[in-house]
């Protein structure tokens, strides 16, 4: 009798043993197609390993999931709006806003990008002394690539008068005007920075110049600590992509290998800015401390 009627509750219920017909796993696409750009190394890039170190991290997020997206490169701003329509499903990496957490399900943050200021004034050592005059008459100079943000602070000097703009279309030109001493201000986030600094003392070793101006690096409040996320679409099935993107995220970083792959991508770097960058990360929340 038993079995009977565990048979007859089967019959009364038959969904008892089906799969939802809007679960989570319904709902997330086969092969879903994520978009970048390949303009922001060495976050992403062409001339890195894997596309640059947010490539990594997103590719091995969405692997760890058990999803196998197709990437495609498009414009930045196509690529904003294709995901805002639902023509693509997702985008990587944008800084987080209100905005942005309104009109898509936004991932958990994966990177912690921060901008700052690199100078070679010796006799500066914040942002606010920029306002000083100089003694030969002289306002600084400050490089940001065309369409970058610029910190709020630098704008209201910048309105001001007090601080002169120049915007090259490609942040290697910023640093290309450092070397030739025609910029002594440059606003980008801190590895970018350095990986066309090492870039470009690369590409002169061996070769007869001129040395190098000492460059330092002055912190900016407002340009402290931007997460990066991944943009999902604003529906059923971009929430369940973007949460079991998450779930593979997390155990990218609870394996250690997150941290293994900053490590990489920081091999190089002045041991004072890696130490940064591994803080930066532990300050988001994104890694734990060690």
């Amino acid at each position: 009798m038993k079995v009977l009627w565990l048979v007859f509750l089967y019959l009364l219920c038959p969904s008892a043993g089906a799969q939802p017909e809007h679960s989570p796993g319904n709902l997330i696409p086969a092969a879903p197609t994520v978009a970048t750009f390949l303009d922001f190394p060495p976050y992403i890039s062409d001339s890195q390993p894997a596309d640059g170190v947010l490539s990594v991290i997103v590719k091995e997020s969405f692997e760890r999931a058990g999803i196998t997206p197709s990437y495609t490169l498009v414009p930045w701003r196509r690529s904003y709006r294709a995901v805002s329509i639902g023509e693509i499903e997702a985008s990587y990496s944008w800084a987080y806003s209100k905005e942005r957490e309104n009109e898509f399900h936004l991932s958990l943050p994966v990177f912690s990008i921060s901008n700052q200021l690199l100078t070679t004034y010796e006799d500066i050592e914040n942002w606010e002394q920029l306002a000083e005059p100089r003694a030969d008459g002289t306002k600084p100079i400050l490089c940001v690539p065309v369409g970058w943000k610029v910190a709020d602070e630098l704008i209201a000097l910048i309105d001001q008068g007090l601080l002169q703009r120049v915007s090259p279309g490609h942040p290697r030109f910023c640093m290309e005007l450092i070397r030739a001493e025609r910029t002594n201000i440059v606003y980008m986030p801190r590895m970018t920075a350095i990986h066309y600094l090492n870039a470009l003392k690369a590409a002169e070793a061996g070769e007869q110049q001129r040395p190098w101006p000492p460059v330092y690096s002055i912190q900016v409040p407002s340009g402290i600590a931007n997460t990066q996320h991944v943009l999902f679409t604003r529906n059923a099935e971009g929430e369940a992509l973007k949460n079991t993107f998450n779930k593979g995220f997390r155990n990218l970083v609870t394996s250690g290998r997150y941290r293994e792959i900053l490590q990489k991508y920081l091999a190089g770097y002045p041991d004072n800015e890696q130490d940064a960058v591994l803080q930066e990360q532990i300050n988001a929340g994104i890694l734990p401390p060690e």
